[in-house]
């Protein structure tokens, strides 16, 4: 996994849902330039990139390319499991993280007991209804 990542990362930590290298500054982060094929080898795990915040309590970006994708602009599911990570670093149940992608995001995370709570600004761009055929 650190080879398709431009700057070597201090620690990879591995979840359910992906690979998580962190790095020791803002910039670090803002700087990696990801290798998206060997990244996609990885499958089926994706690749977050962390660090503390120069503004914010930590900064990411998530990378994809093993489920069909590139960068992603704001992944609030892969904040549900940096959030008690952060949480348990900094000593606080209370946390703003941004991510730094190009589009970026500001996400408010929350860590309560065994659950992550994550709020944030977003735009709605489809409304539908799903049916579920009974078994």
């Amino acid at each position: 996994m650190i080879l398709g990542l431009s700057i070597r990362p201090q620690e990879v930590l591995i979840n359910q849902q992906a690979y998580v290298a962190i790095y020791g500054t803002e910039q670090e982060v803002r700087s990696v330039v990801p290798e998206l094929n060997l990244l996609s080898t990885l499958g089926p795990l994706d690749v977050v990139v962390i660090a503390r915040g120069d503004e914010h309590d930590f900064v990411s970006r998530y990378f994809w390319p093993a489920n069909g994708g590139d960068e992603d602009p704001v992944t609030g599911s892969i904040h549900a499991a940096l959030a008690p990570l952060w949480s348990d670093r900094l000593g606080r149940s209370e946390l703003v993280a941004m991510q730094v992608s190009r589009r970026s995001g500001l996400l408010h995370c929350r860590v309560e007991d065994d659950r992550v709570y994550i709020s944030g600004q977003a735009v709605q761009y489809l409304e539908g209804t799903i049916e579920i055929p009974e078994a």
